[in-house]
């Protein structure tokens, strides 16, 4: 198994115990100290059959010293993380026989539990690829930072499938994370997280297929991953997939029945226009207009790039916009709008949300968005906490995205009922997680958004 980058893991196991006896030497106990951190970090990466090898070299190895009761228990929590019960068994028993009164051996009696009772089955192996010696190895380690602990937790509940990770490097290219798939489904993997982007995911999205496990790609967003496939999902909704999103919210919860559609030409933006329109229209209501705009200017002047009439026709327009400049464009329109008798309701993206000055004048035109991602206050504070104990630093929305994704891979593992594993994700009811919905509806790729409204000058949830 390819080595992780190195995480930080503040355990108490690395303060000192009690010596019961003194080691032979002060290099012995060196040697052990030694052997016992590379073992956390191994454990830490998910390399769980090195570090069960690593802390039973420790823990039996040498004479008895300060970590032998620390490499006992590490040595059964790691074997229990790669599904090795019987291993795991060995291990927390020695350590409860010979040392009773431990500080280690309540945990390791809980930890015997789940790993002796009845409910115990064969352990899930997860591949996880993503980049961890590119450029791009900080983004990689931060999804499965999250990743990691979404696992921790799963495994922690004593679930019908415990999880064990197989990681594989797709060193930042598209060749291989093709490889890095085949790689993992070799070694055992029956779903694979991963990898970053479109043009990786694509190439890894047929791996997977010609292997017959799903790929769940957390950040692609182009069409292509899942054409023609079966077994590949997109967690983040494609850009027409954003555009029919925001069709069924204004069709069939606002119950609008006359819309239009403004975006610019061979942008994302177009592709969200011209999905929101077909959308609107399987849903019964009708677009009155669907204008293309040449060149970006045309935001800031609606009023006669499309037709005063012909925008107050409309009841909602929707109007995505794409590019670094994207906030400006929506403010843009925003004033062309404002200007209008009787403005129709301005419908935006994601991008609307970074709007500033404007704010006052989307919440007096009653603005919605759709947006990928939404964290109430204090929604994430215990995985921050969490999170800094394994890295050292706050979560981003990376690892927001791994810790969510596999939350919803997981609860899915445990889900009754018949079929594979990709139709119970297909099937799935909506996951919510701590930043990002999953729903795919039926299809591949995810369908669920959260809705905003500006109110006040601020972006308030709404959906």
């Amino acid at each position: 198994m390819v080595r992780f980058s190195t995480l930080c893991l503040a355990l108490s196991l690395l303060v000192a115990a009690p010596l019961a006896a003194q080691p032979e030497t002060a290099d012995v106990l060196t040697a052990a100290n030694n052997t016992f951190d590379s073992g956390l970090e191994s454990y830490n990466a998910g390399t769980y059959d090195e570090a069960y090898g690593l802390f039973m070299n420790v823990a039996r190895g040498y004479p008895y010293h300060e970590r032998t009761t620390a490499a006992l228990l590490m040595a059964g929590k790691a074997a229990y993380a790669d599904g090795l019960f019987s291993r795991a068994r060995t291990a927390l028993d020695q350590l409860i026989t010979e040392y009773p009164a431990s500080r280690y051996a309540e945990e390791a009696r809980r930890v015997l539990a789940q790993a002796s009772g009845a409910d115990v089955q064969v352990p899930f192996d997860l591949g996880v690829i993503l980049p961890a010696g590119s450029e791009d190895a900080y983004l990689g380690q931060a999804v499965f930072n999250g990743i990691r602990i979404a696992v921790e937790e799963h495994n922690a509940g004593s679930p019908r499938r415990p999880v064990r990770l197989i990681f594989r490097d797709t060193g930042g290219s598209a060749e291989n994370a093709a490889q890095a798939v085949r790689d993992a489904a070799a070694a055992g993997a029956e779903a694979v997280i991963g990898p970053l982007y479109s043009g990786e995911a694509v190439m890894a999205a047929q791996a997977a297929q010609e292997a017959g496990i799903p790929l769940l790609a957390p950040l692609a967003t182009a069409a292509d991953v899942t054409e023609g496939r079966t077994l590949a999902f997109q967690a983040n909704p494609t850009f027409p997939a954003r555009g029919r999103a925001m069709a069924r919210y204004a069709v069939n919860v606002l119950g609008y029945r006359r819309l239009g559609v403004v975006s610019e030409s061979n942008t994302f933006g177009e592709d969200m226009g011209t999905a929101f329109a077909q959308e609107a229209s399987r849903l019964g209501a009708a677009v009155v207009f669907q204008e293309r705009l040449v060149g970006a200017a045309g935001w800031g002047d609606l009023e006669r790039r499309v037709g005063a009439s012909v925008l107050g026709r409309a009841q909602a327009v929707y109007l995505p916009v794409t590019g670094e400049d994207a906030p400006a464009y929506a403010a843009d329109a925003l004033r062309s709008l404002e200007g209008l008798a009787a403005p129709p309701r301005p419908l935006g993206n994601t991008e609307w949300e970074g709007l500033t000055t404007s704010r006052a004048r989307a919440s007096r035109l009653a603005a919605l968005f759709t947006r990928d991602f939404f964290s109430p206050p204090g929604a994430v504070d215990a995985f921050g906490a969490r999170y800094r104990e394994l890295s050292g630093i706050g979560p981003d929305r990376l690892a927001l995205m791994g810790y969510d994704l596999t939350g919803f891979v997981a609860r899915n593992l445990d889900a009754s009922g018949e079929g594979s594993l990709a139709d119970r994700l297909r099937a799935a009811t909506t996951y919510q997680g701590l930043g990002h919905r999953f729903n795919f509806d039926g299809g591949q790729v995810n369908t669920a958004l959260f809705i905003l409204a500006y109110r006040d000058g601020n972006a308030i949830l709404v959906e």
